[in-house]
């Protein structure tokens, strides 16, 4: 059993944990979620969706009681051998849920990043961290449990909150990236180059920045155009506003494009792949797509982004909130196409090399009979 938030966020990024599923004999596949329009191709792919309330934008302690209760009577009803908790709220609530059944099931919990708990400096958000990687450290006591990380500085940053058994975690390529889909693409012939973005528009992802980073180029007589693929998160607390994307759109330098059901086609139109990110990633997947498309990097000093990209190498890493250095990041790969190929061809190496669906899905896929063998 998959426990994640929404049905959409599992199709986007998780479907070779199917595929790892798959591989062990007499399987049966169920997913806990919130449907929010991508079930159905869920269910194609033989998982049986079991709808659950996560409110993902609430971590009120009623909210958060009555979906561990939820959990709870599924759990009880459906006697999984093997639960795998995807991303925080799952894990923390889901986990909970897990350790009042009676069954022995196998728990797999998998951090994708630590969210707007990394990035924000409320005392709030800072102790809620706190308790919910303490939890997760508690729950890795049982002996049939395992951990995923996207990256080690996740790894480093929960060890201290509690003891990691090193024997039972791994840091996985991210979610995995189907490199025969996302295939290396020709160089394009735009004139300005064309940046892209992919992701949620929040202000985690740093866009804000990008933004103010196009002001300095302009400003030093460098055109460049960006294109924004995504839509706001309603339910994020932080998450860019239409009023603020429209304005934007007004723009010469700027089109924002929307959600994109075909990124290939994203990267075979852009030039280049900008990650602002504020931090609290595990390891973008937008990224890595990118990279497998050869196409040049220039990303954030935040876990996940640093993990992938070598500066110098398969892009640039610039800090965080630093327009100017973005903007400086941006100049050298504009005024220079040969770096730029290069870049964006070592990108896709390096993606071959350990980030692909292939390298994730028997990863996990040993882990799954490791699991089930206790």
């Amino acid at each position: 059993m998959f426990v994640c938030t929404e049905d959409w966020f599992f199709h986007s990024h998780f479907l070779p944990l199917v595929k790892a599923a798959k591989r062990i004999e007499g399987v049966q596949i169920v997913l806990a979620t919130t449907t929010n329009g991508k079930h159905v191709e869920i269910e194609r792919l033989g998982v049986r969706i079991i709808p659950v309330d996560f409110d993902r934008a609430s971590m009120r302690f009623l909210s958060a009681g009555r979906l561990t209760r939820q959990l709870y009577g599924v759990f009880q009803r459906e006697k999984p051998d093997l639960i795998h908790f995807i991303a925080l709220k799952p894990i923390v609530i889901g986990g909970l849920a897990a350790a009042r059944i009676a069954s022995k099931s196998a728990t797999a919990y998998h951090l994708t990043g630590q969210g707007l708990f990394i990035v924000s400096k409320k005392v709030r958000h800072q102790k809620l961290k706190s308790v919910f990687l303490r939890l997760l450290t508690w729950y890795l006591r049982r002996p049939n449990s395992y951990l995923f990380l996207e990256n080690p500085d996740d790894g480093e940053m929960l060890g201290k909150y509690g003891k990691v058994p090193r024997n039972r975690m791994s840091i996985l390529g991210g979610a995995g990236v189907d490199a025969d889909h996302f295939t290396a693409l020709p160089v394009s012939q735009n004139k300005p180059l064309r940046l892209a973005f992919v992701g949620r528009l929040v202000w985690s992802k740093g866009v804000d920045v990008l933004i103010e980073a196009l002001d300095l180029l302009k400003a030093d007589g460098l055109h460049v155009a960006l294109d924004l693929y995504g839509e706001p998160d309603a339910d994020n607390p932080r998450s860019l506003t239409t009023e603020q994307l429209y304005e934007w759109n007004r723009r010469e330098d700027v089109i924002w494009q929307g959600r994109s059901e075909n990124v290939v086609e994203v990267w075979r139109d852009a030039d280049i792949a900008v990650v602002p990110s504020r931090g609290g990633e595990g390891m973008p997947r937008a990224m890595l797509e990118a990279a497998s498309c050869a196409r040049p990097l220039i990303v954030t000093d935040v876990p996940g982004c640093r993990h992938f990209v070598r500066d110098g190498e398969e892009g640039y890493v610039v800090p965080p909130e630093d327009p100017a250095a973005l903007a400086g990041a941006i100049t050298k790969m504009v005024e220079n196409e040969n770096l730029r190929l290069k870049m964006g061809k070592a990108a896709r190496q390096h993606v071959l090399k350990g980030f692909t669906e292939r390298h994730v899905v028997a990863n996990v896929a040993s882990v799954y009979s490791n699991l089930l063998k206790r």
